[in-house]
C-alpha cells in the first residue's frame, strides 16, 4: 500500500487552512495532530512496526481498513480541530472579529461541509459509523489524540495585553500584560494586537516536559545573558548593526536589497490569510521530496514522515513564542521590538548611531499593498524556527541533508516570470532552504538576523529531541537494511 492517501489528506488540511487562516501555532498544532491520528491508525493496523504514539489501548477492530481508518481518523481531528478554533476565536473577540486579515480566523469557515465534501472522491460515506469498522476504529485513534491534548494550555484564553501608559507595573500571572512601555520592548505597529502570547505554555508534542524547555531555547544568536536589560541591548554594538542592516535592506523601496533578495523576501512570505502559511509551505516541500524518494511507496513510512514532520513544527512554534513572550526570564522578558518600531522610534534608544525614520516601512504587505509588521515580538523569528525544524527533522528521517528539491510558494507578492507563473526555488539541502527561509525575513524587513540565527538553533533541537523522542520502531521489528537505516534505528542521532 502506497502513501496517497496521507497526501491526499495533507492536501485538505492546506485547503483547510487557507480557508480558516489564523495564526501559526493552532494551524500546526492541528496539522500535527491530523497526521498522528493517521499514523496511529496505520501502524497500529500494520502490526505496530512503531511505538504508538497516543498512550491509549486502542484494540484493533476487525475488518478495518487501514487506509479508510486513517482518513477517517484525519477528517474527526481536523473538524473538531477547526470547529474548537472557532469558538476561541469568537470568544476570545467578543464576536467581533480583527479588521486585520493576516492571522483573523474565518469564523464563518464550515468545516463540516468542507469535509464531507473532502470525503466524497474516497466513497467514504458519514452514516451508520458503528457498522463500518474503518470509522469505527479511526474515529477512536482520532478520539485517542484529541482527548490527550483536550488540556495542552491551547485552549487558554490569552490575556488582554495592553500599551503601557506610564506605569511600570507589570501584571506576569501567565503572560506579561503590558507592551511598550520601554523602547525595545514589543508594541502595535498597526497590525493588530498581540497573536497568541500564551502560545509558549502549550504542551509540548515530542514529549518533552514542561520544565525541560531551557534545552530547546536560543544561546548563541544574541547573547541574553549580557542584554538582559533593554538599555544595554539597545547601547550595544551588536544591535545598531542588526539595527542597521534591515533598515537598509528590508524598507519597502530599498534601493540595496537585489531583485533576488526581493524575490526571496517573497517566496518565504506565506504570513497572509489565503495562502497555506509557513507551516504549509513546508509541508509541500514534505510531499515533493517523500515522492521524488519513493516514501510515497511505503504508506506506514509515509504516515511517520509526515507525523514527524507536524510534531516538529508544532514544537517549534511552541519554542518561538515561548521564547518571543516570557524569555528569559518570565517576570521581565526581553519582548524585542519590530524593525518598524526600531527605526521609526529610534530617538528613544539613547544610542547616537541608530538613525531615526519616522515614515520607514517595511516591505512586507497585505493584498492591498498595506505594509504591516506581524503581530508578535521579534526575537526569535517563527519562519525560522518552523523552517529549522522541518529541515532538521528531513535530515534525521533520510540520513543525510544534501537531498535537492524545488519548493513553490503561495504568497500573492510572489515574482513571476514572463508568463506570469510564480517563481520556484531550487535547493540542494534541507539546510540551505532553512537558512533562506530565516534571512528571507530581514529582506522582508519584519526581523534581524540574530532572530532567524535564534530560531535555526531552536529550530533544530526540538526537531533532534521530537526525532529521538517519538515514533520509534519497535525493537521486534528492528531491521539493519542500510535502505531503512535512517529511518528506523532507535539509536539516538545527533545534530
Amino acid at each position: 500500500m502506497n502513501g496517497n492517501i496521507i497526501i491526499s489528506w495533507n492536501n485538505i488540511y492546506l485547503e483547510a487552512v487557507r480557508r480558516l487562516g489564523g495564526a501559526p501555532g493552532p494551524l500546526s498544532r492541528m496539522g500535527a495532530m491530523m497526521h498522528i491520528a493517521m499514523f496511529d491508525a496505520i501502524n497500529i493496523l500494520c502490526d505496530g512496526s512503531y511505538e504508538q504514539y497516543t498512550k491509549s489501548n486502542i484494540e484493533k477492530i476487525e475488518g478495518a481498513d487501514p487506509i479508510m481508518s486513517a482518513a477517517y481518523a484525519a477528517r474527526k481531528v481536523l473538524l473538531e480541530t477547526i470547529e474548537e478554533l472557532i469558538k476561541q476565536t469568537v470568544k476570545n473577540q467578543g464576536g467581533v472579529p480583527s479588521p486585520f486579515a493576516a492571522y483573523q480566523v474565518n469564523t464563518g469557515f464550515d468545516a463540516d461541509s468542507f469535509l464531507r465534501d473532502c470525503m466524497t472522491p474516497f466513497n467514504m460515506p458519514l452514516s451508520a459509523a458503528n457498522c463500518d469498522p474503518s470509522r469505527q476504529f479511526g474515529e477512536a485513534v482520532a478520539k485517542a489524540i484529541l482527548t490527550e491534548r483536550e488540556n495542552d494550555g491551547s485552549q487558554n484564553p490569552p490575556p488582554s495585553p495592553m500599551l503601557c501608559n506610564g506605569s511600570s507595573n507589570r501584571n506576569t500571572d501567565t503572560v506579561p500584560k503590558c507592551f511598550g512601555y520601554e523602547a525595545g520592548d514589543w508594541r502595535e505597529t498597526g497590525s493588530g494586537p498581540a497573536v497568541t502570547p500564551q502560545w509558549g505554555r502549550v504542551k509540548s508534542m515530542g514529549r518533552w516536559d514542561r520544565d525541560r524547555i531551557d534545552e530547546f531555547l536560543p544561546t548563541t544568536a544574541l547573547n541574553i545573558k549580557e542584554f538582559d536589560t533593554y538599555e544595554k541591548l539597545l547601547k550595544s554594538r551588536d544591535y545598531v548593526g542588526q539595527f542597521d542592516e534591515v533598515r537598509r535592506l528590508g524598507e519597502a523601496h530599498s534601493t540595496e536589497r537585489t531583485r533576488e533578495e526581493t524575490e526571496i523576501a517573497f517566496f518565504w512570505a506565506n504570513d497572509l490569510d489565503g495562502t497555506y502559511k509557513p507551516p504549509g509551505q513546508l509541508y509541500v516541500i514534505t510531499q515533493t521530496v517523500a515522492k521524488q524518494e519513493g516514501t510515497i511507496e511505503d504508506l506506514l513510512e509515509t504516515a511517520r514522515l509526515f507525523a514527524l514532520v507536524g510534531i516538529a513544527m508544532a514544537d517549534a512554534a511552541i519554542v518561538a513564542w515561548y521564547v518571543k513572550y516570557l524569555f528569559p526570564n518570565e517576570e521581565c522578558p526581553i519582548r524585542l521590538w519590530r524593525p518598524e518600531s526600531a527605526i521609526r522610534e529610534a530617538d528613544r534608544d539613547r544610542n547616537r548611531n541608530t538613525l531615526l525614520d519616522p515614515n520607514w516601512q517595511p516591505l512586507s504587505a497585505m493584498v492591498d499593498g498595506t505594509r504591516f509588521s506581524p503581530a508578535f515580538p521579534a526575537y526569535i523569528s517563527g519562519h525560522a524556527t518552523f523552517g529549522a525544524a522541518h529541515a532538521t527533522m528531513m535530515r534525521l528521517y533520510y540520513g543525510r541533508d544534501s537531498i535537492a528539491f524545488t519548493a513553490t510558494t503561495e504568497d500573492p507578492h510572489a515574482l513571476r516570470d514572463e508568463n506570469g507563473i510564480k517563481l520556484t526555488r531550487r535547493f540542494t539541502s534541507f539546510t540551505e532552504a532553512a537558512r533562506e527561509n530565516g534571512r528571507s525575513r530581514v529582506y522582508l524587513g519584519v526581523h534581524y538576523q540574530w532572530d532567524a540565527e535564534g530560531g535555526f538553533e531552536s529550530g533544530s533541537k526540538v526537531a533532534e529531541y521530537a526525532f529521538n523522542s517519538v515514533l520509534k520502531q519497535q525493537a521486534e521489528h528492528y531491521q539493519t537494511s542500510t535502505s531503512v537505516t535512517a529511518k528506523t534505528t532507535n539509536e539516538p542521532v545527533t545534530v
